[in-house]
């Protein structure tokens, strides 16, 4: 029913602008994607389209973000950052370009169930998931080096954060060992170590995680991994550990808090296992 009243929003709103959404043969279908805060749907045509590729993916922001997200897309855009591209736009629809690839969450987490370690994997899978970390590291690098704001002293530089980053807004590409990062309707202008704190509580929290071991090594090992690609990419940036693992800490209690459970972290179980080495 939801897809219904979808599909005949965007013909009647849309009809003048992107005549290939007129539609009396069922020339489209819409399929959902999972969003927390905006409906997002993706869109196949059954036919040759002008204005439009075959698929496309649109965002219906039920937020007041959306030219947030707009103009973010188009400024990074023009950096060459790897995000995709803006096909339409006109509040309430974001349509954008379709990116080919698997998510990143599911492509670390699936290859991770019940690993204790990295090295309890075989060096194929470990070899692509050890890229896929690096590849994340080096797409953030380029974000945030890119986009410095303010040049105030090391700790205190201010750049463009992507914003409540999860390992699923970024696409893989394993055979072009490419990254790709989606929903910028959260940038903001920060610490870069927020975004950096975000990876890691996505890497925490996700299953195999930190709420399904006490320990989970192969992922402290990922997140050091990530660290240290960061920094050695770009020394200029400054690590401050205490303030990296004050954020990570008020990441995972949002985390607790979103899914409800009743649960105290021991800091101490995951915190001294990540490197002060930066």
């Amino acid at each position: 029913m939801e897809l219904l009243k979808t599909r005949k929003d965007l013909i009647t709103d849309l009809r003048v602008d992107l005549p290939e959404l007129v539609d009396k043969f069922n020339h489209f279908i819409l399929f959902p994607i999972e969003s927390k805060k905006n409906s997002v749907v993706g869109l196949t045509f059954n036919r040759k389209t002008e204005h439009l590729p075959k698929e496309v993916i649109i965002k219906i922001f039920q937020t007041d973000n959306a030219d947030n997200e707009f103009n973010t897309l188009k400024k990074l855009k023009e950096q060459d950052l790897h995000i995709p591209d803006v096909l339409f736009y006109k509040k309430p629809y974001l349509i954008l370009e379709k990116i080919n690839g698997v998510n990143l969450c599911d492509f670390v987490n699936e290859n991770l169930v019940d690993v204790v370690e990295l090295k309890n994997l075989n060096s194929e899978h470990k070899k692509e998931i050890k890229s896929s970390i690096e590849k994340l590291a080096e797409w953030f690098n380029r974000l945030h080096s890119h986009n410095i704001v303010e040049e105030k002293d090391e700790p205190k530089r201010i750049v463009l954060n992507k914003g409540d980053t999860q390992l699923r807004d970024f696409i893989y590409n394993p055979s072009k060992k490419e990254i790709y990062g989606l929903d910028f309707e959260d940038s903001y202008e920060g610490n870069h170590i927020d975004d950096l704190a975000w990876v890691c509580c996505s890497l925490l929290d996700t299953n195999p995680g930190i709420f399904e071991q006490t320990v989970p090594k192969a992922k402290i090992e990922l997140i050091n991994l990530f660290l240290k690609t960061y920094y050695l990419n770009n020394p200029s940036m400054h690590f401050d550990f205490k303030y990296f693992t004050e954020k990570l800490i008020e990441n995972l209690n949002i985390v607790i808090h979103r899914r409800r459970l009743s649960i105290i972290l021991n800091k101490n179980n995951f915190i001294k296992e990540i490197s002060k080495d930066m």
